[in-house]
């Protein structure tokens, strides 16, 4: 059994909900506990996009955006670009799809090349591009500066680094991401928020989006039973 987990975002020019993150979790059995799937590929693309459209009936309508994680491979899939690709005709909240720091399982064959085509066809598709986790992982400056021209937003995950930099660092990385965000037009968010000492970088770096655990854990979703089988 999949379903998704959501975790409000939240606009910080306004303070009012955004919209949703989606992180996908598997239950083997009734009894089971929800956890993050191992292979994420051994789920066909067409169940991902039915329990998505089943997800997001049951959410509120005046939803901004709505956005999904995709390891490299996931996200240069011809499967999931098509599919991903056909969402904008369901006429739902925006969707942004989060390249991940994550370069999966034989991810050494994932070129840039592959990685810029593909959100060219998501970017054209009318879909937003987020290169999550920026600065870790394989997302670093070198691949951010190839894939530019097609992205719209920046998220920095300070549950990445939480505890194995200082502050000062952080507070230095932020404010590189930010400030590159403002100069590529690009949206910046800020993720990983998990308590007051954390407000003060929302204030002195303004991202235009911001989630965690201070202003909401990720919790199970309901689905419409009639959407998914």
């Amino acid at each position: 059994m999949i379903r998704f987990w959501g975790q409000p975002k939240f606009s910080v020019p306004t303070g009012k909900l955004a919209g949703y993150e989606l992180f996908l979790r598997e239950r083997p059995t009734r009894e089971g506990e929800w956890h993050l799937p191992a292979d994420f590929g051994a789920f066909p693309v067409r169940d991902f996009d039915e329990l998505l459209r089943a997800t997001l009936a049951t959410l509120p309508k005046d939803l901004q955006l709505v956005s999904l994680n995709l390891d490299q491979e996931q996200f240069v899939d011809p499967d999931y670009v098509a599919q991903l690709g056909r969402w904008h005709q369901s006429g739902g909240p925006q969707l942004i799809i989060e390249l991940t720091e994550r370069m999966g399982v034989g991810a050494n064959q994932v070129t840039p090349v592959r990685l810029v085509e593909a959100a060219r066809i998501y970017q054209e598709a009318g879909l937003r591009v987020c290169v999550d986790d920026v600065g870790t992982g394989a997302n670093q400056p070198e691949l951010v500066d190839v894939l530019d021209p097609v992205v719209t937003e920046y998220k920095y995950a300070l549950q990445n680094v939480r505890g194995t930099v200082n502050v000062g660092v952080i507070r230095a990385q932020v404010a590189y991401w930010s400030q590159r965000a403002h100069r590529q037009h690009h949206q910046f968010a800020l993720e990983g928020c998990e308590g007051v000492a954390d407000l003060t970088l929302i204030h002195d770096f303004a991202p235009d989006l911001v989630q965690g655990y201070f202003f909401g854990r990720p919790h199970p979703l309901t689905i419409a039973a009639d959407l998914f089988i």
